[in-house]
C-alpha cells in the first residue's frame, strides 16, 4: 500500500470535513425546506379546496333560502295558479335582483318552461332536464349543477305548492370566470373548471391562460424534484383536482393550481446563499488546513527521525525541539521520556534474559554462552554443581515461600566467592570459579553454604551436594556439562557422597536408574506379573507360633533381571510414583491375607508404607474398602513405617497415623534406633510396635554393645506399652537372648527366609508344632 504524506492527509482531512459538513448541511436544509414546502403546498391546496366548497355551499344555502321564500310567497303561488305571466315575471325579477341571481325560471309540471329571466329558457318549450322532476316532487327540491345555454349554473329547484305542487321554481348562479377569479383572490390558487359530457369536454374556464392551464392540468398530483425546481424548472404548477358534481349526464371537475416558482422562490434563494457560504468555507478551510498540516507535519517528521535513531539503539542524542503547539511539545517531551524508559527497559530486559528472576544469578541459557567462551579460551576450568539435598522436603514442610528464601540466601553466599554463578533449575546451582580451587577451599565453601538459614521463627538447616567436573577433560560442550552434572548430583544424593567428582562410570549407573524407572512403570501398567510378594514369618517368641508375616516386594524384569527392592523402591520415591508401587503391594497383600485366613492361618500381614503413603489421606479409604469387600478382620493387615521419614513432618504424620489406629490397624516403627529416636518423640507416636533394626540383632550373641541397645529398646517399648519385633535373627543364641529379655516377636533367616504365599502355607503347616528355643 502506497504511503501518504501526513501533510497532505491533514489537508485532505480538514478540507474533506468542511466539504462533507457543507454538503451535509445543504442536504439537511434542502430536505427540511422542501419537506416544509411540500407540507405548505398540501395545506394550501387542502385549504383552497375547503374554501371553494364552503363558497359553493354558501351560495347553495342562499339559493335555497331565496327559492323557499319565492315558492312560499302567497302572491306568487296565486299568480302561478292563475297563470298570470306578468305577475310571475315581476316576482321572479324582484327575487332575482334581491339575491343577484343569474337565472330565475318557472317550470310547469309537464316539463314546459313557463318563463325565465333572463330569457334563456324559451316559454312553452320542454325543459332540458325533466329527468330530475320525480326526485324534486318526492323530495320537494334539489341542488344541482346544470349546463344551460352553454353556461354552467349552480341551481336550486323547489316545488311551488298550493297546497299540492303546481309548478317548479328555479334559481341559479353562474359558475363563470368571474366566480373563479373571486375564488383565486380568496385562496391565492389558480382555478380551472371543466365540464365533461360522455368524457368529452363541453365547457372550460380558467384563471390561467390556455397554455398555462394545459400545463397545470398535466401536473395533477405531481411532486416536484430538486432538479425541476432549481435547474430545469419544467413543472411550473402543482395541481389538485376534485369533482364538483356528476349528474344530468355531465361531470363537473374543478382544478386548483399552485405556482411552483412562487412557492419555492425562498427555497431557491436559501440554496444559493448556502452554496456561496459553503464555497467560501471550503476555500478558507483549504488555506487554514495547509498552514495547520505543515505546522503539525514538520515537527513530526523530525520526531520520526529521532524514533529511527531510538529503534537502532542510539539513545545518546537528546530530543531538543521548540514548538508553539502544546500537543507537539508534549509529544516531544513524551519522546524524550520514552527514550529514557526504553533504555532502562532494554537494560532490564537484557538483565532478565540473562538472570534468574528469584536469585538474580545467571540463568541456564546465558551461563551456557559464558561456558562456551571458557571453552574457546582453551584453558582448563572447574565446574561445580550445587544441589540442595531434600529441597522438595523443605518446600513441603516449611512452604515454598521459605524454600525460596533458602535458595536466595544460598545464591548470595555463592556469589560472595566470586567467579560465575548460575541457577539451572529448582534447587540446582552452578559455579565456575575464577581459578582451580583446592580441596580444602571446596570443603570450607560447602560448610559456609550449609549454614542454617534464619527465617524469623526458626532456622532451616541446609545440606548441599557438590558435583565437580574438570573441563575440557570431563566435558567438551555446555550440553555435556549439564547432562553429566545431573548424573553426578543424582549419584551424590543417592550415595550420600556430598562432594563427588565426575567419573564416567557414573553414567552407567545413571542409565540403569533411568532403565529401572522406565521398566518399573511399564511393569506396574502392563506387566504386573513381573512383580511378586514374598513373606517372611515373624515368630511369637512367647507362644512359639508364627502369628505375623512381613510382605516384601520382589521384581524380576526380562531386561534388567532381578532388581533389589532397595534399588527400585528408592528410585520410585525419587521419581514420584511410589504410590503406584504401594497400591499394587496393598492389593496383592490383602488378596494373600484372604488366602491365609481361609486356609486356617490367620496371619497379620505387615505392609511397608513410605512417608508419602502415610500422608496420602485417600489411601486409608482404599485399604478399608478392599478389606471390607472380602469380609476380613482389620487385624489381618498391619503397617510398618520408617522412623526417619516421619520426623520430617512430625505433627502431620501423627494425625494420619492416628487415623489408621482409629480404623483398627496396628502400626510399627521400622528400623528403630537408626533415626531420630527420642523419648518425647516416641511418647507422641500412635504406634503399637517397635521394630529393632537388624544391624543391632545379627551379631547380638557376640556384641555386648548390641545387647545393651536391644535390651534398652525392649525396656523402652514396654514402658510405653509397645511390643518389640527384632529383625535379623540369624541364630538360636540370639533368639534365646530375645526370649530372655521379653521380646515379643522375632524375624530373620534363622526362622525363615522370605518365601512366596503358597510356599508360606506349606511352611506354616510343617512348622506349626516346632519348638524354636530347643
Amino acid at each position: 500500500m502506497a504511503r501518504k504524506s501526513l501533510n497532505k492527509s491533514i489537508f485532505r482531512l480538514v478540507v474533506g470535513l468542511i466539504v462533507f459538513t457543507s454538503i451535509t448541511l445543504f442536504l439537511i436544509v434542502w430536505l427540511a425546506t422542501i419537506n416544509q414546502t411540500q407540507k405548505r403546498l398540501d395545506a394550501g391546496l387542502e385549504i383552497g379546496q375547503n374554501v371553494l366548497e364552503r363558497v359553493l355551499k354558501s351560495r347553495e344555502d342562499l339559493l335555497f333560502t331565496s327559492a323557499h321564500v319565492l315558492a312560499a310567497d302567497f302572491g306568487f303561488k296565486q299568480a302561478v295558479a292563475s297563470k298570470d305571466k306578468a305577475t310571475i315575471d315581476s316576482a321572479l325579477e324582484n327575487h332575482g335582483s334581491r339575491i343577484n341571481a343569474d337565472l330565475m325560471a318557472l317550470i310547469a309540471l309537464d316539463g314546459k318552461t313557463i318563463t325565465s329571466a333572463p330569457d334563456i329558457l324559451p316559454p312553452n318549450k320542454d325543459f332540458p332536464y325533466t329527468s330530475i322532476f320525480n326526485d324534486i316532487l318526492k323530495g320537494g327540491g334539489t341542488s344541482v349543477l346544470m349546463m344551460l345555454d352553454q353556461q354552467l349554473y349552480q341551481v336550486i329547484m323547489l316545488t311551488v305548492n298550493a297546497p299540492r305542487p303546481i309548478a317548479l321554481a328555479l334559481i341559479g348562479f353562474k359558475l363563470d370566470i368571474v366566480t373563479l377569479q373571486e375564488l383565486t383572490a380568496i385562496t391565492k390558487l389558480n382555478t380551472s373548471l371543466q365540464v365533461f359530457n360522455n368524457k368529452q369536454e363541453t365547457y372550460q374556464i380558467s384563471t390561467l391562460s390556455p397554455p398555462n392551464m394545459e400545463k397545470a392540468l398535466s401536473q395533477i398530483e405531481t411532486r416536484p424534484s430538486w432538479l425541476s425546481i432549481t435547474v430545469s424548472r419544467d413543472i411550473p404548477y402543482i395541481s389538485r383536482q376534485f369533482i364538483l358534481g356528476d349528474e344530468l349526464g355531465h361531470k363537473t371537475v374543478l382544478t386548483l393550481s399552485e405556482d411552483v416558482q412562487r412557492l419555492f422562490s425562498d427555497f431557491t434563494d436559501l440554496q444559493l446563499r448556502l452554496f456561496i457560504t459553503g464555497t467560501l468555507a471550503i476555500l478558507l478551510a483549504s488555506l487554514l488546513g495547509a498552514l495547520f498540516s505543515n505546522r503539525i507535519a514538520k515537527p513530526l517528521a523530525l520526531l520520526a527521525i529521532k524514533a529511527k535513531e531510538i529503534s537502532v539503539g542510539n539513545y545518546s542524542n537528546p530530543i531538543d525541539m521548540h514548538c508553539s503547539t502544546e500537543e507537539v511539545s508534549q509529544l516531544s517531551e513524551a519522546f524524550t521520556s520514552m527514550q529514557g524508559n526504553i533504555q532502562l527497559r532494554e537494560e532490564k530486559i537484557t538483565f532478565q534474559a540473562r538472570h534468574d528472576n528469584l536469585t538474580s544469578l545467571y540463568n541456564r541459557q546465558f551461563v551456557e554462552t559464558l561456558i562456551e567462551k571458557k571453552f574457546e579460551a582453551g584453558s582448563p576450568f572447574l565446574v561445580i554443581g550445587i544441589n540442595i539435598f531434600g529441597f522438595r522436603g523443605i518446600n513441603d514442610i516449611f512452604g515454598y515461600h521459605n524454600g525460596d528464601k533458602c535458595l536466595t540466601e544460598l545464591a548470595l553466599r555463592l556469589s560472595s566467592f566470586g567467579g560465575i554463578s548460575a541457577r539451572l533449575t529448582g534447587g540446582e546451582l552452578l559455579w565456575l570459579p575464577d581459578g582451580i580451587p583446592s580441596d580444602t577451599f571446596i570443603t570450607t565453601m560447602k560448610s559456609k553454604l550449609e549454614a542454617a538459614v534464619n527465617i524469623g521463627e526458626f532456622n532451616i538447616d541446609l545440606k548441599v551436594a557438590l558435583g565437580l567436573m574438570t573441563c575440557p577433560k570431563d566435558a567438551k560442550t555446555p550440553e555435556e556439562i549439564f547432562k553429566s552434572m545431573n548424573i553426578v548430583l543424582d549419584e551424590a544424593q543417592i550415595t550420600r557422597q556430598f562432594i563427588l567428582p565426575f567419573d564416567p562410570s557414573l553414567e552407567a549407573r545413571y542409565s540403569r536408574r533411568l532403565a529401572i524407572i522406565t521398566e518399573l512403570k511399564n511393569a506396574l501398567k502392563n506387566a504386573p506379573h513381573e512383580l511378586t510378594l514374598n513373606y517372611q514369618p515373624k515368630l511369637n517368641i512367647q507362644t512359639g507360633k508364627v502369628t505375623h508375616v512381613e510382605a516384601l516386594i520382589r521384581w524380576t524384569n526380562p531386561r534388567l533381571g532381578f532388581v533389589s527392592p532397595e534399588d527400585f523402591i528408592a528410585i520410585a520415591e525419587q521419581a514420584g510414583f511410589i504410590q503406584h508401587v504401594t497400591q499394587w503391594v496393598i492389593k496383592q497383600a490383602i488378596n494373600d491375607a484372604e488366602k491365609f485366613y481361609h486356609a486356617g492361618f490367620p496371619q497379620s500381614v505387615a505392609i511397608n508404607l513410605s512417608a508419602k503413603d502415610i500422608m496420602n489421606a485417600s489411601l486409608l479409604t482404599q485399604i478399608v474398602e478392599l478389606i471390607d469387600a472380602r469380609n476380613l478382620p482389620r487385624d489381618c493387615v498391619s503397617f510398618e513405617l520408617t522412623e526417619g521419614d516421619l520426623v520430617k513432618d512430625h505433627a502431620k504424620a501423627i494425625a494420619h497415623m492416628q487415623a489408621y489406629q482409629d480404623a483398627g490397624f496396628k502400626l510399627a516403627i521400622d528400623d528403630f534406633g537408626t533415626g531420630y529416636s527420642s523419648m518425647a518423640y516416641l511418647q507422641n507416636l500412635p504406634v503399637n510396635t517397635l521394630k529393632v533394626d537388624k544391624s543391632f540383632v545379627m551379631n547380638l550373641h557376640e556384641q555386648e554393645g548390641d545387647k545393651k541397645i536391644v535390651q534398652t529398646v525392649i525396656n523402652l517399648a514396654h514402658n510405653f506399652d509397645m511390643n518389640v519385633v527384632a529383625e535379623g535373627v540369624e541364630n538360636l543364641e540370639s533368639l534365646r537372648l530375645l526370649a530372655k529379655w521379653g521380646c515379643e516377636l522375632a524375624q530373620g533367616y534363622y526362622i525363615c527366609r522370605p518365601i512366596k504365599a503358597d510356599d508360606l502355607l506349606v511352611w506354616l503347616a510343617e512348622h506349626n508344632q516346632k519348638e524354636w528355643l530347643m
